[in-house]
């Protein structure tokens, strides 16, 4: 779908993002290692998801069905051509937070991919996540939006969903989202060679506790310019421990 269509946004043809390859690399690691999630080029690449042996040893298992009866060292995902940009009101959130795995929606472009993590390990840990931008080419870093739901499986507690992006320009329209967009957390960073752009916690993720993660990424419409024709990113989401002040 167009989103200029939708929006009724007067872009020039160049602003098809028919030739954009976005390339995303999501890693992690907890202990020494907790695993790797490549993602080259939407049209190109796999999606790989490890989990190292040291990571297994402690007792952290991931999966993309709740149940872990799948439960694997390595995930693959083969996902669909990246063309186009959409926005957040175009997002089937709730398909993709009750989904497995990569969730595709036909009318929209985007990722969504979700899997679970279980602690069976013999202590309780504090689970530090990051996000890392590796390589941008053509400002893409500007027009990308990460979106993260994580739930507490089989509990009463509310899951947390937080939307990040890179600050806009200064002289950028005070209006220029509608108003039902929600807030934005800023990149932490734009030394992406040094800091992270994200970093957060799950607290407590306790013995025989299950977290779900749901990760989006989309190019945002209302950001986008002819100029980021055949851009490119390259992003990882790291896991590890968080040692308690």
């Amino acid at each position: 779908m167009r989103l200029s269509t939708v929006l009724g946004i007067k872009k020039t043809t160049t602003m098809t993002a028919r030739f954009l390859t976005l390339g995303v690399i999501i890693s992690g690691l907890l202990s020494l290692g907790f695993g790797v999630v490549t993602f080259y080029g939407l049209s190109t690449g796999t999606f790989v998801i490890s989990m190292n042996e040291e990571a297994t040893q402690k007792g952290i298992q991931m999966s993309t069905d709740k149940s872990f009866e799948k439960g694997t060292s390595r995930l693959y995902v083969d996902p669909e051509e990246q063309s186009n940009e959409t926005t957040y009101d175009h997002i089937d959130i709730e398909g993709a937070v009750n989904a497995n795995g990569l969730f595709t929606q036909k009318t929209e472009d985007y990722v969504a991919y979700s899997f679970y993590i279980r602690n069976v390990g013999f202590e309780m840990i504090n689970l530090l996540y990051t996000v890392n931008i590796n390589d941008v080419t053509l400002s893409l870093d500007e027009y990308i939006r990460i979106m993260i739901i994580v739930q507490r499986v089989d509990t009463d507690l509310p899951r947390t969903q937080t939307m990040y992006m890179k600050p806009d320009p200064v002289d950028s329209p005070i209006d220029k989202y509608p108003e039902r967009m929600p807030e934005a957390k800023m990149f932490l960073s734009s030394n992406y060679q040094r800091d992270p752009i994200i970093s957060e916690s799950v607290d407590k993720f306790q013995v025989n506790s299950i977290l779900k993660f749901t990760v989006f990424m989309w190019i945002e419409g209302y950001d986008t310019t002819p100029n980021m024709e055949r851009g490119s990113i390259k992003i990882d989401m790291k896991f590890s421990i968080r040692n308690a002040a």
